[in-house]
């Protein structure tokens, strides 16, 4: 593992890198709360550093600046953007899989269109806001393009359930929805294994 950051039009963005010999990135990003270190997150990476996928996990320069509120959504995205161009180069011939939870969700998800990855996997998504604006049309922005999307959302997500977000969505060929049962918008660690059961069965 290695630690690095990149310099962006807001700040330092922290890098944490595993390397493997598969042709296969997963860039992870966090949401509003805590960073990688969240019990879903660092199952994800355990995983998949166990399972030989490289990962390039980011975390946001208002995390890494100390600050306590995230970021308005604009600069998140450039930020998100400017990470894989400055990285473009190094896996260039990589799959691409983004992971993100919440807010990190919502970044992937508004940034597909010009970074095309082959795979979004979301994690609690927020779909709806504290005010109870629902921001489907954030998920539909990349679905409608056809990019490829899980979305792994517990029952007892008070920012909307796995149940609402079908409602939402509706059956797509391009959308996976899965229940992750009676869990909160925190989801838990076991997150790691059922990624890896995703990607499997993808063939990654």
């Amino acid at each position: 593992m290695s630690i690095s950051f990149i310099e962006t039009t807001y700040g330092s963005a922290r890098i944490t890198s595993l390397h493997h010999y598969k042709k296969t990135v997963a860039f992870i990003t966090h949401g509003a709360g805590k960073g990688l270190d969240s019990i879903d997150l660092a199952s994800i990476i355990h995983q998949l550093d166990i399972h030989g996928i490289s990962v390039v996990g980011v975390e946001m320069p208002w995390l890494v600046a100390g600050k306590k509120i995230a970021s308005p959504a604009s600069q998140l995205d450039q930020v998100w953007r400017e990470v894989h161009e400055n990285l473009h180069e190094r896996y260039a011939d990589f799959k691409k899989v983004f992971i993100g939870r919440s807010t990190g969700a919502r970044v992937i998800c508004r940034t597909a269109e010009v970074l095309k990855p082959d795979l979004i996997i979301n994690l609690a998504f927020p779909l709806k806001s504290l005010t109870g604006k629902s921001r489907e049309e954030e998920l539909k922005q990349a679905l409608d393009k056809n990019f490829e999307m899980i979305i792994i959302q517990g029952q007892k997500d008070t920012f909307g359930s796995a149940s609402d977000v079908k409602q939402a969505l509706g059956v797509r060929n391009n959308l996976e929805i899965i229940d992750a049962g009676n869990l909160t918008h925190k989801l838990s660690g076991t997150m790691g294994e059922l990624v890896i059961e995703c990607l499997s069965k993808k063939g990654y």
